[in-house]
């Protein structure tokens, strides 16, 4: 079993998630504030943060296709990757791939069930998050 693998209850596993997921752009620094922020607090916290460097990263990683497969999740948890599949009426291959690198993130987790891995994403809503600001020394970034 890896990490983004749940057991065959949905109800247990939604209780351990936040309603939300923030997908944002920060350095380390970053990462390690809100991390000491939410092991302060208790309970589930308010929203799961996936930080990345770069917008390049995240425009990467969230492709149109990749888009429609969360949204595809979002809506109605498939059974299988092959309903998802047929749901987007593309191939399996190309949808599990799409899967497995969603998963890799943290934002597609699975629960097993019998013999098939039924994809699930346990956030009500996925927010982006992208600050754009002028650079630094400009004379505005100065005002």
């Amino acid at each position: 079993m890896n990490d983004n693998t749940h057991s065959d209850d949905p109800e247990a596993d939604a209780e351990n998630y936040p309603s939300t997921l923030r997908i944002t752009v920060g350095g380390m620094d970053d990462v390690f504030d809100r991390a000491i922020d939410q092991a302060g607090s208790e309970g589930v916290a308010d929203e799961a943060v996936r930080t990345f460097e770069s917008v390049a990263e995240i425009r990467k990683l969230l492709t149109d296709r990749r888009l429609a497969v969360m949204r595809a999740i979002m809506t109605e948890t498939p059974d299988s990757i092959s309903d998802l599949a047929d749901r987007l009426d593309r191939n399996y291959a190309d949808v599990h791939a799409d899967v497995q690198v969603l998963a890799n993130q943290h934002i597609v987790y699975f629960e097993q069930d019998g013999r098939a891995k039924r994809p699930i994403i346990p956030y009500e809503r996925i927010h982006l998050d992208i600050e754009v600001v002028g650079e630094p020394g400009s004379e505005r970034a100065h005002a």
